[in-house]
């Protein structure tokens, strides 16, 4: 019987070791391949949990800025100058934003917006609908449509709009439901209401082909308060939804905002009076009853939590009645 060579012997061995060591490679590369997925994984769901701790405390924070404004003194303004002018504004129905607080290796940043710097949604009229449709790119051959069944939602009773529709319309028997016949309580309502798509509400694509994409109309809406729209919080674009106002006009409210030194943040900043703001316009003293300067019942409410690049948020609405402050909306959210 012929004997292989030690040669050949030796060379089988190496190759058998090879393949070993090229099978144990792939273990301990997949063994540190996952040890440093998990590790990732775990940093991060630890960052998201810390972020969500800093949204929170952030409004806890904006809750104390919310009580301190009412309790406004010398010793305030000279130990915590920041938290003395941000209550100052929110006294005077201003907005405060982007206030910022860092907590170890992270930091949190609120905004406290005045809710009547929005238009109620309850209160607006044909007039009000149709530029409030324009503003947000909504195709002019939809506007009648919308408001007509937004109209018939809201009212008390089941008489038909020419472009509406009531309980016995196809939009709604084929859904199950009736409609409301009360205001809205919320503006995710909206969606409810037969020709009211995503796309109107919150934004998204344009309807016609050229034409700019849908902004949403809910940016200057709301459900809150009586109608009236805090001047010295609205944003440009829900003050352009008044018929009677031009851009001229609306530009010199805002800038009017920045007090006599004409600059902002400081303590001058907001208008007194209505009487003072629509003095800048030139519009007669009865349009002063659709706004307010110093309404801040309610009151929304922006926290965003941030931990090394995680970031979570929270956004909420309050009602105040003197020293209670009751959430009547509330919403947390991941961001990514």
């Amino acid at each position: 019987m012929r004997r292989k060579p030690p040669l050949a012997r030796e060379g089988a061995i190496l190759i058998v070791v090879l393949w070993v060591l090229i099978i144990l490679s792939l273990l301990v590369s997949t063994l540190a391949f996952e040890m440093h997925v998990e590790a990732n994984v775990t940093s991060y769901y630890r960052k998201r949990l810390k972020a969500q701790y800093l949204a929170k405390a952030g409004m806890e924070y904006a809750k104390m800025v919310l009580l301190k404004a009412g309790t406004l003194s010398e010793d305030m303004e000279e130990l915590y100058p920041q938290l003395y002018l941000s209550s100052l504004h929110l006294n005077r129905g201003m907005a405060v934003e982007d206030l910022r607080q860092e907590v170890g290796e992270g930091e949190f940043t609120i905004s406290l917006i005045p809710e009547q710097g929005r238009r109620n949604i309850n209160r607006l009229t044909d007039d009000d609908w149709r530029e409030i449709l324009d503003q947000s790119f909504v195709p002019e051959d939809l506007w009648d449509e919308l408001i007509d069944c937004f109209m018939d939602w809201v009212d008390a009773d089941d008489n038909h709009r020419l472009s509406g529709a009531e309980s016995d319309d196809e939009f709604y028997e084929d859904r199950g439901y009736e409609v409301k016949n009360a205001p809205l309580d919320t503006l995710d309502e909206l969606l409810l209401i037969r020709g009211f798509t995503p796309a109107i509400v919150y934004g998204g694509p344009p309807i016609e082909e050229d034409a700019p994409p849908l902004t949403g109309i809910v940016r200057g809406l709301t459900t809150y308060g009586d109608g009236r729209v805090n001047i010295n919080t609205a944003s440009r674009a829900v003050l352009m939804t008044y018929p009677e106002m031009d851009e001229w006009m609306v530009d010199a409210i805002l800038e009017g905002r920045a007090g006599v030194d004409g600059e902002f943040d400081t303590e001058d900043d907001g208008f007194s009076s209505v009487d003072d703001a629509l003095a800048l316009t030139g519009l007669d003293a009865s349009f002063g009853s659709r706004f307010v300067t110093d309404e801040h019942r309610f009151i929304r409410v922006i926290s965003i939590g941030r931990q090394q690049g995680v970031e979570s948020g929270i956004w909420c609405v309050f009602r105040q009645d003197g020293r209670d402050l009751i959430p009547i909306y509330w919403r947390e959210e991941q961001m990514e």
